[in-house]
Protein backbone atom coordinates (compact mmCIF):
# COMPACT_ATOMS: atom_id res chain seq x y z
CA UNK A 1 0.00 0.00 0.00
CA UNK A 2 1.39 3.44 -0.93
CA UNK A 3 0.69 5.84 1.91
CA UNK A 4 -0.27 9.47 1.42
CA UNK A 5 3.21 10.71 2.32
CA UNK A 6 4.73 8.57 -0.43
CA UNK A 7 2.23 9.93 -2.90
CA UNK A 8 3.35 13.45 -2.09
CA UNK A 9 6.97 12.93 -3.23
CA UNK A 10 6.70 15.36 -6.12
CA UNK A 11 9.97 17.26 -6.10
CA UNK A 12 10.30 16.63 -9.83
CA UNK A 13 13.46 14.53 -9.82
CA UNK A 14 13.87 11.26 -11.69
CA UNK A 15 13.36 9.22 -8.53
CA UNK A 16 10.06 10.98 -7.74
CA UNK A 17 8.82 10.33 -11.27
CA UNK A 18 9.83 6.67 -11.00
CA UNK A 19 7.92 6.26 -7.73
CA UNK A 20 4.84 7.86 -9.27
CA UNK A 21 4.78 5.51 -12.25
CA UNK A 22 5.02 2.40 -10.04
CA UNK A 23 1.48 2.68 -8.75
CA UNK A 24 -1.69 0.87 -9.69
CA UNK A 25 -5.17 0.25 -8.39
CA UNK A 26 -5.23 -3.15 -6.75
CA UNK A 27 -8.59 -4.94 -6.78
CA UNK A 28 -8.86 -6.31 -3.25
CA UNK A 29 -12.33 -7.79 -3.51
CA UNK A 30 -15.39 -8.15 -5.72
CA UNK A 31 -18.98 -9.05 -4.96
CA UNK A 32 -22.25 -9.05 -6.85
CA UNK A 33 -25.13 -7.13 -5.29
CA UNK A 34 -28.80 -7.01 -6.11
CA UNK A 35 -30.26 -3.64 -5.10
CA UNK A 36 -34.05 -3.49 -4.81
CA UNK A 37 -35.48 0.00 -4.46
CA UNK A 38 -39.17 0.42 -3.66
CA UNK A 39 -40.80 3.85 -3.95
CA UNK A 40 -44.50 4.50 -3.33
CA UNK A 41 -46.97 7.34 -2.96
CA UNK A 42 -50.73 7.96 -2.78
CA UNK A 43 -52.59 10.22 -5.19
CA UNK A 44 -55.02 12.65 -3.53
CA UNK A 45 -58.67 11.62 -3.59
CA UNK A 46 -60.42 12.21 -6.88
CA UNK A 47 -58.65 12.37 -10.21
CA UNK A 48 -57.10 14.56 -12.85
CA UNK A 49 -53.57 14.59 -11.45
CA UNK A 50 -50.26 14.26 -13.28
CA UNK A 51 -46.73 13.33 -12.29
CA UNK A 52 -43.54 12.88 -14.26
CA UNK A 53 -40.63 10.67 -13.32
CA UNK A 54 -37.05 10.80 -14.48
CA UNK A 55 -34.47 8.39 -13.18
CA UNK A 56 -30.84 8.10 -14.28
CA UNK A 57 -29.91 4.69 -15.64
CA UNK A 58 -26.84 3.74 -13.60
CA UNK A 59 -23.54 3.68 -15.46
CA UNK A 60 -20.30 1.80 -14.97
CA UNK A 61 -17.70 3.60 -12.87
CA UNK A 62 -14.25 2.63 -11.66
CA UNK A 63 -15.62 0.20 -9.07
CA UNK A 64 -19.22 -0.32 -10.22
CA UNK A 65 -20.16 -2.50 -13.17
CA UNK A 66 -23.89 -2.75 -13.86
CA UNK A 67 -25.30 -6.03 -15.20
CA UNK A 68 -29.03 -5.28 -15.27
CA UNK A 69 -31.56 -2.54 -14.55
CA UNK A 70 -35.34 -3.00 -14.47
CA UNK A 71 -38.23 -0.72 -13.50
CA UNK A 72 -41.91 -1.54 -12.96
CA UNK A 73 -42.82 1.95 -14.19
CA UNK A 74 -42.30 2.01 -17.91
CA UNK A 75 -41.22 4.96 -19.98
CA UNK A 76 -38.71 5.89 -22.63
CA UNK A 77 -34.98 6.31 -22.33
CA UNK A 78 -33.85 9.82 -23.24
CA UNK A 79 -30.36 11.28 -23.46
CA UNK A 80 -29.84 14.83 -22.24
CA UNK A 81 -27.42 17.44 -23.55
CA UNK A 82 -24.89 17.26 -20.73
CA UNK A 83 -21.25 16.49 -21.54
CA UNK A 84 -20.98 13.57 -21.11
CA UNK A 85 -24.73 12.95 -21.42
CA UNK A 86 -27.00 11.30 -18.87
CA UNK A 87 -29.39 8.53 -19.92
CA UNK A 88 -32.72 8.91 -18.13
CA UNK A 89 -35.77 6.69 -17.85
CA UNK A 90 -38.59 9.19 -18.24
CA UNK A 91 -42.37 9.00 -18.33
CA UNK A 92 -45.66 10.61 -17.29
CA UNK A 93 -48.29 9.22 -14.90
CA UNK A 94 -51.96 10.26 -15.02
CA UNK A 95 -54.57 9.61 -12.36
CA UNK A 96 -58.27 9.54 -13.19
CA UNK A 97 -61.39 9.02 -11.08
CA UNK A 98 -61.67 5.38 -10.13
CA UNK A 99 -57.96 4.59 -10.57
CA UNK A 100 -56.00 3.03 -7.72
CA UNK A 101 -54.66 5.76 -5.46
CA UNK A 102 -51.58 3.82 -4.40
CA UNK A 103 -48.60 3.82 -6.81
CA UNK A 104 -45.74 1.41 -6.19
CA UNK A 105 -42.50 1.71 -8.15
CA UNK A 106 -39.86 -1.01 -7.92
CA UNK A 107 -36.38 -0.77 -9.41
CA UNK A 108 -33.96 -3.70 -9.37
CA UNK A 109 -30.28 -3.23 -10.16
CA UNK A 110 -27.68 -5.99 -10.26
CA UNK A 111 -24.00 -5.30 -10.58
CA UNK A 112 -20.45 -6.09 -9.55
CA UNK A 113 -18.89 -3.84 -6.91
CA UNK A 114 -15.15 -3.88 -6.29
CA UNK A 115 -12.95 -2.82 -3.41
CA UNK A 116 -9.82 -1.03 -4.59
CA UNK A 117 -6.75 0.66 -3.22
CA UNK A 118 -3.68 2.35 -4.63
CA UNK A 119 -0.70 0.07 -4.32
CA UNK A 120 2.96 0.25 -5.22
CA UNK A 121 4.39 -1.65 -8.17
CA UNK A 122 3.28 -2.04 -11.78
CA UNK A 123 -0.23 -3.03 -12.71
CA UNK A 124 -1.07 -6.59 -13.71
CA UNK A 125 -0.13 -7.15 -17.33
CA UNK A 126 -3.74 -8.13 -18.07
CA UNK A 127 -5.14 -4.87 -16.67
CA UNK A 128 -6.78 -2.66 -19.29
CA UNK A 129 -6.91 1.10 -18.74
CA UNK A 130 -9.36 2.84 -21.05
CA UNK A 131 -8.96 6.60 -21.26
CA UNK A 132 -12.06 8.79 -21.54
CA UNK A 133 -12.67 10.33 -24.96
CA UNK A 134 -10.66 13.48 -25.53
CA UNK A 135 -12.29 16.45 -23.86
CA UNK A 136 -14.67 14.46 -21.65
CA UNK A 137 -14.81 15.19 -17.92
CA UNK A 138 -12.96 18.48 -18.35
CA UNK A 139 -15.79 20.99 -18.85
CA UNK A 140 -16.64 23.87 -16.52
CA UNK A 141 -20.33 23.49 -15.61
CA UNK A 142 -22.95 25.10 -13.37
CA UNK A 143 -21.76 23.13 -10.35
CA UNK A 144 -18.18 22.31 -11.37
CA UNK A 145 -17.53 25.94 -12.26
CA UNK A 146 -13.74 25.97 -12.34
CA UNK A 147 -13.51 28.76 -14.94
CA UNK A 148 -14.99 31.33 -12.55
CA UNK A 149 -12.64 34.07 -11.35
CA UNK A 150 -13.33 33.12 -7.74
CA UNK A 151 -12.23 29.53 -8.25
CA UNK A 152 -9.14 30.55 -10.21
CA UNK A 153 -8.14 32.90 -7.39
CA UNK A 154 -8.53 30.06 -4.88
CA UNK A 155 -6.30 27.77 -6.96
CA UNK A 156 -3.55 30.39 -6.90
CA UNK A 157 -3.95 31.20 -3.21
CA UNK A 158 -3.92 27.52 -2.20
CA UNK A 159 -0.99 26.58 -4.42
CA UNK A 160 -3.05 24.02 -6.29
CA UNK A 161 -1.66 24.54 -9.75
CA UNK A 162 -0.23 21.42 -11.34
CA UNK A 163 3.57 21.45 -11.28
CA UNK A 164 5.81 20.64 -14.20
CA UNK A 165 6.09 16.86 -14.50
CA UNK A 166 3.52 16.27 -11.75
CA UNK A 167 1.40 13.20 -12.45
CA UNK A 168 -2.36 13.20 -12.07
CA UNK A 169 -2.21 10.87 -9.07
CA UNK A 170 0.37 13.10 -7.33
CA UNK A 171 -1.73 16.20 -7.94
CA UNK A 172 -4.88 14.45 -6.69
CA UNK A 173 -3.05 13.44 -3.51
CA UNK A 174 -1.96 17.03 -3.00
CA UNK A 175 -5.55 18.32 -3.29
CA UNK A 176 -6.70 15.62 -0.86
CA UNK A 177 -3.97 16.60 1.62
CA UNK A 178 -5.03 20.25 1.32
CA UNK A 179 -8.63 19.29 2.10
CA UNK A 180 -7.54 17.26 5.08
CA UNK A 181 -5.48 20.15 6.47
CA UNK A 182 -7.91 23.01 5.75
CA UNK A 183 -11.39 21.48 5.38
CA UNK A 184 -14.11 20.51 7.81
CA UNK A 185 -17.26 18.50 7.17
CA UNK A 186 -20.38 20.64 7.60
CA UNK A 187 -23.97 19.69 6.88
CA UNK A 188 -25.81 21.65 5.82
CA UNK A 189 -22.84 23.26 4.07
CA UNK A 190 -22.03 26.91 4.75
CA UNK A 191 -22.24 27.78 1.05
CA UNK A 192 -24.07 26.78 -2.10
CA UNK A 193 -23.31 23.45 -3.75
CA UNK A 194 -20.90 24.65 -6.42
CA UNK A 195 -17.14 24.58 -6.57
CA UNK A 196 -16.53 28.35 -6.65
CA UNK A 197 -18.73 28.93 -3.58
CA UNK A 198 -17.42 26.02 -1.50
CA UNK A 199 -13.68 26.25 -2.17
CA UNK A 200 -12.62 29.26 -0.08
CA UNK A 201 -13.64 28.10 3.40
CA UNK A 202 -14.09 24.37 2.73
CA UNK A 203 -16.84 24.01 5.33
CA UNK A 204 -19.07 21.76 3.29
CA UNK A 205 -20.39 18.23 2.85
CA UNK A 206 -19.69 15.28 0.56
CA UNK A 207 -21.27 17.02 -2.44
CA UNK A 208 -19.34 20.25 -1.91
CA UNK A 209 -15.97 18.55 -1.44
CA UNK A 210 -16.53 16.35 -4.49
CA UNK A 211 -17.39 19.37 -6.64
CA UNK A 212 -14.29 21.28 -5.49
CA UNK A 213 -12.00 18.27 -5.99
CA UNK A 214 -13.39 17.61 -9.47
CA UNK A 215 -13.09 21.28 -10.40
CA UNK A 216 -9.48 21.47 -9.18
CA UNK A 217 -8.55 18.48 -11.33
CA UNK A 218 -10.34 19.77 -14.42
CA UNK A 219 -8.79 23.21 -14.04
CA UNK A 220 -5.41 21.44 -14.21
CA UNK A 221 -6.37 19.41 -17.32
CA UNK A 222 -7.01 16.17 -15.41
CA UNK A 223 -10.29 14.38 -16.27
CA UNK A 224 -12.43 14.08 -13.15
CA UNK A 225 -16.08 13.40 -12.34
CA UNK A 226 -18.64 13.50 -9.56
CA UNK A 227 -20.49 10.30 -8.62
CA UNK A 228 -23.85 10.86 -6.91
CA UNK A 229 -25.78 8.06 -5.26
CA UNK A 230 -26.14 6.07 -2.07
CA UNK A 231 -23.74 4.68 0.49
CA UNK A 232 -24.67 1.33 2.02
CA UNK A 233 -24.18 1.86 5.74
CA UNK A 234 -21.68 -0.48 7.33
CA UNK A 235 -20.21 -1.41 10.70
CA UNK A 236 -16.77 -2.69 11.60
CA UNK A 237 -16.65 -6.14 13.18
CA UNK A 238 -14.38 -7.13 16.05
CA UNK A 239 -11.97 -8.80 13.62
CA UNK A 240 -11.64 -5.62 11.57
CA UNK A 241 -13.98 -6.76 8.79
CA UNK A 242 -16.68 -4.43 7.50
CA UNK A 243 -20.26 -5.67 7.32
CA UNK A 244 -23.08 -4.05 5.35
CA UNK A 245 -26.25 -3.14 7.23
CA UNK A 246 -29.75 -2.46 5.93
CA UNK A 247 -29.30 1.29 6.15
CA UNK A 248 -28.37 3.73 3.42
CA UNK A 249 -27.27 7.33 3.14
CA UNK A 250 -27.24 9.73 0.22
CA UNK A 251 -23.60 10.29 -0.69
CA UNK A 252 -21.35 11.89 -3.31
CA UNK A 253 -17.73 11.02 -4.13
CA UNK A 254 -15.26 11.89 -6.89
CA UNK A 255 -13.04 10.00 -9.31
CA UNK A 256 -10.15 11.34 -11.37
CA UNK A 257 -8.16 9.78 -14.18
CA UNK A 258 -4.45 9.02 -14.35
CA UNK A 259 -3.37 7.40 -17.65
CA UNK A 260 -1.01 5.04 -15.80
CA UNK A 261 -3.53 4.04 -13.14
CA UNK A 262 -7.10 4.52 -14.41
CA UNK A 263 -10.06 6.04 -12.53
CA UNK A 264 -9.00 6.73 -8.94
CA UNK A 265 -11.55 7.27 -6.12
CA UNK A 266 -11.45 10.18 -3.66
CA UNK A 267 -13.77 10.54 -0.67
CA UNK A 268 -12.53 13.07 1.88
CA UNK A 269 -15.94 13.19 3.57
CA UNK A 270 -15.65 9.56 4.68
CA UNK A 271 -12.26 10.46 6.15
CA UNK A 272 -13.73 13.37 8.12
CA UNK A 273 -16.69 11.28 9.30
CA UNK A 274 -14.49 8.26 10.16
CA UNK A 275 -16.61 5.88 8.10
CA UNK A 276 -15.71 2.19 8.62
CA UNK A 277 -13.46 0.87 5.88
CA UNK A 278 -9.84 1.57 6.74
CA UNK A 279 -8.11 1.81 10.10
CA UNK A 280 -6.37 5.06 9.18
CA UNK A 281 -9.55 6.54 7.64
CA UNK A 282 -7.59 7.46 4.52
CA UNK A 283 -10.04 7.34 1.60
CA UNK A 284 -7.69 8.65 -1.08
CA UNK A 285 -7.23 6.04 -3.80
CA UNK A 286 -9.18 3.56 -1.71
CA UNK A 287 -12.84 2.64 -1.63
CA UNK A 288 -14.50 -0.04 0.48
CA UNK A 289 -16.94 -1.11 -2.23
CA UNK A 290 -20.23 -0.08 -0.65
CA UNK A 291 -21.07 2.99 -2.70
CA UNK A 292 -23.67 2.86 -5.47
CA UNK A 293 -23.70 5.66 -8.07
CA UNK A 294 -27.05 6.58 -9.59
CA UNK A 295 -25.30 8.86 -12.05
CA UNK A 296 -22.05 10.57 -13.05
CA UNK A 297 -21.74 14.37 -12.81
CA UNK A 298 -24.50 16.83 -11.93
CA UNK A 299 -26.84 19.46 -13.33
CA UNK A 300 -30.01 18.06 -14.88
CA UNK A 301 -32.47 20.24 -16.77
CA UNK A 302 -35.98 19.07 -17.60
CA UNK A 303 -39.60 20.13 -17.57
CA UNK A 304 -41.93 19.28 -14.68
CA UNK A 305 -45.72 19.70 -14.53
CA UNK A 306 -45.19 22.98 -12.69
CA UNK A 307 -42.19 24.57 -14.34
CA UNK A 308 -40.18 24.28 -17.56
CA UNK A 309 -36.41 23.77 -17.60
CA UNK A 310 -36.01 23.02 -13.90
CA UNK A 311 -32.40 22.72 -12.71
CA UNK A 312 -31.77 19.72 -10.47
CA UNK A 313 -28.24 19.19 -9.24
CA UNK A 314 -28.38 15.45 -8.61
CA UNK A 315 -30.90 12.63 -8.30
CA UNK A 316 -30.24 10.30 -5.37
CA UNK A 317 -33.71 8.80 -4.96
CA UNK A 318 -36.38 7.68 -7.43
CA UNK A 319 -39.06 10.35 -7.11
CA UNK A 320 -41.91 11.76 -9.21
CA UNK A 321 -42.64 15.46 -9.72
CA UNK A 322 -46.33 16.25 -9.24
CA UNK A 323 -48.75 18.73 -10.74
CA UNK A 324 -49.71 21.52 -8.36
CA UNK A 325 -53.12 20.07 -7.49
CA UNK A 326 -51.45 16.85 -6.33
CA UNK A 327 -49.46 18.48 -3.52
CA UNK A 328 -50.75 15.98 -0.96
CA UNK A 329 -48.93 13.17 -2.76
CA UNK A 330 -45.56 14.64 -1.73
CA UNK A 331 -46.35 13.92 1.91
CA UNK A 332 -46.88 10.22 1.21
CA UNK A 333 -43.71 9.46 -0.78
CA UNK A 334 -41.72 6.66 0.84
CA UNK A 335 -38.57 4.76 -0.08
CA UNK A 336 -37.30 1.34 0.93
CA UNK A 337 -33.87 0.00 0.03
CA UNK A 338 -32.75 -3.62 0.16
CA UNK A 339 -29.27 -4.89 -0.72
CA UNK A 340 -28.70 -8.61 -1.27
CA UNK A 341 -25.33 -10.23 -1.85
CA UNK A 342 -25.65 -12.59 -4.80
CA UNK A 343 -22.17 -14.06 -4.39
Amino acid sequence: MVGLSALLVIAGGAHAQEVATRQHLEITGSHTLRITYDCSFDWPEGGGYTAVFRLPIPQDTGAQHIDSFTSTLKGTVVTDEANPPHRLLTGTLHHRDGDERRVHWRIVITGHFQTRQLASGPADAAAVITAPPEGEYLASTESINWKSDSFQEWLDASGLRRRSGETAVDFGARVYAYFRAHGRYSYPPETAWNAAAACHHLRTDCGGFSLVFTAACRANHIPARVLAGQCFKAVRGGDGSVELTGGRQAHVIAEFFDPQVGWIPEDISSTFLKIPGYGDFNFFGRDPGYFFAWHIDSDFHFDTPRKPNVHLQWIQNPAPWFSENADEANDTVSHHWDVETVN
